[in-house]
């Protein structure tokens, strides 16, 4: 879980940065924000993130797709 909105450093640099390590290209992540915007979600899928979730979420979806991205 990784959230978009960080004080030191965005969620799309860490991403990045996850996905050039080679010992950590493996991990799966989903993307928290409450910006929902059209761009942000395809930035982050075409960044490598596995999935993409808008606040608020119910814990449900969450659950949900925790599952699916694990499986």
């Amino acid at each position: 879980m990784l959230d978009v909105m960080m004080p030191e450093m965005d969620g799309f640099s860490v991403l990045d940065r996850i996905r050039e390590n080679g010992e950590m290209q493996e991990i799966s992540v989903i993307m928290l924000t409450s910006r929902s915007r059209e761009e942000d979600i395809v930035r982050a899928l075409e960044a490598g993130a596995d999935d993409f979730l808008a606040k608020p979420f119910n814990k449900s979806e969450l659950y949900g797709r925790v599952q699916q991205t694990l499986q």
